[in-house]
C-alpha cells in the first residue's frame, strides 16, 4: 500500500505548511490536497504564523495555479489528521495546532521519530520531489495537471538555488520529467527576490569574510530563502581573486548552505559533504553545491562552537595552501 493510501479512510484532513509559507512547502500540500480529493476526502491547506503571505511570487503562484490555501488561527478540536508537508509537528517554524492524529511528510533533518504516518527523505533536496514521488506511485497522472506540474517544479527550483545546487537523483529525475513549456513559470523564476531579499544580499556581500592566503570567501546571510543563498554565492564567485565561497544562513533547526568555486582542485561537492558530515546532508557537482546543517548536530559533535568559526576551520583543512 502506497504513503497516500493510508489517508483516505479519513473523511476530513487540514494539510499544514509551514509558517511563511514557501513555494516548496505550497506545492507539496497542492499535490497531496490534489489527489485526496479526488479521492473524496475532504482536505484543506491551512498555515499559521504571525501574518499571511506577503511575498509577491508566492502570491502569483498560488493565484496562478489556482491553490485554496488559508491562514488560520486554529482548527477544529474535532479534527481527524493533521497532515503537516515540509515541516515537522513541535517545530519552531510550524504553528502548534492540538489535534489527537499527526502525520507528516518531510525532507529536512528528522527531530520526530518516523512511523507508519511520518514519512521523512531527509536525502531529498526539496519536499515537492517526495510528493511527487509519492503521486507516481499511486498512478497519479501529474503530467495531465498544469498548474500542479508547474507547482512541483517551483517548489524544486526555489529549493536547489534556481537548479544550481540540484544534484540528487531523484530531484533530478522529477525536474527531467515535469519540465515543459510554462509562461507562468517563466514569470516565477523572474520575480524571486523581494526588495528586502535585495537588501540581504547586498548587506551579506558588503560584510564578507576573505581569507587572502588561500582565497576563499565566507558570506552569512540573514535568514533568506535559499535561491537568494544560490545568488549571493554566484555573484562572489565572479570575483577574480576569489577561488572559492561558502554562503549560509539560518533557518529553523540549523543553516542552509550554498558553495561555489572556480578552482579544479576545490571541488564544491566535495567541500559541502565535508563541512556537513556527520552534521547534517550537502553535495552537489564540482562548481556549485548546496546542503544542511544541522543545530543539534553540529552542537553534539563539536561542542559549542560558533557556526562562521567551525565553518572556517572546516574550509581551512579542505583547502591546500
Amino acid at each position: 500500500m502506497g504513503f497516500l493510501q493510508r489517508f483516505l479512510k479519513y473523511q476530513k484532513i487540514y494539510i499544514q505548511c509551514h509558517n511563511n509559507p514557501d513555494a516548496d512547502t505550497i506545492a507539496s500540500a497542492y499535490g497531496v490536497y490534489c489527489f485526496l480529493t479526488e479521492k473524496g476526502v475532504d482536505a484543506e491547506i491551512i498555515y499559521g504564523g504571525v501574518q499571511p503571505i506577503q511575498k509577491y511570487n508566492i502570491k502569483y503562484m498560488i493565484k496562478q495555479c489556482n491553490i485554496p490555501i488559508h491562514h488560520v488561527e486554529s482548527i477544529p478540536e474535532t479534527t481527524e489528521l493533521l497532515l503537516i508537508i515540509d515541516g515537522q509537528y513541535g517545530q519552531g517554524n510550524v504553528q502548534r495546532f492540538e489535534t489527537a492524529d499527526i502525520a507528516v511528510i518531510d525532507h529536512h533533518l528528522p527531530v520526530i521519530k518516523e512511523n507508519e504516518k511520518v514519512l521523512i527523505k531527509s536525502s531529498y533536496q526539496s519536499c515537492s520531489t517526495i510528493v511527487w514521488e509519492l503521486l507516481t506511485e499511486e498512478n497519479y497522472p501529474v503530467k495531465e495537471n498544469k498548474a500542479l506540474r508547474v507547482a512541483l517544479l517551483y517548489g524544486l527550483f526555489t529549493d536547489t538555488s534556481s537548479f544550481y545546487d540540484l544534484y540528487r537523483e531523484k530531484d533530478i529525475e522529477m525536474r527531467m520529467e515535469l519540465s515543459g513549456e510554462f509562461p507562468v513559470f517563466e514569470k516565477l523564476i523572474k520575480s524571486g527576490m523581494t526588495v528586502g531579499e535585495l537588501m540581504i544580499a547586498s548587506d551579506a556581500m558588503y560584510n564578507h569574510y576573505f581569507d587572502i592566503n588561500k582565497r576563499f570567501a565566507i558570506v552569512s546571510a540573514l535568514r533568506c530563502d535559499q535561491a537568494v543563498l544560490g545568488i549571493i554565492g554566484d555573484f562572489v564567485i565572479q570575483v577574480d581573486i576569489i577561488l572559492a565561497c561558502f554562503v549560509y544562513t539560518s533557518v529553523n533547526g540549523g543553516y542552509q548552505i550554498s558553495v561555489r568555486s572556480c578552482d579544479d582542485r576545490i571541488s564544491a561537492k566535495d567541500l559541502a559533504a565535508y563541512v556537513c558530515e556527520g552534521i547534517g546532508s550537502g553535495g552537489g557537482h564540482a562548481k556549485k553545491a548546496g546542503g544542511r546543517i544541522s543545530s543539534q548536530f553540529l552542537s553534539e559533535k563539536y561542542g559549542k562552537i560558533d557556526i562562521f568559526d567551525f565553518i572556517y576551520q572546516k574550509m581551512n583543512e579542505f583547502i591546500a595552501e
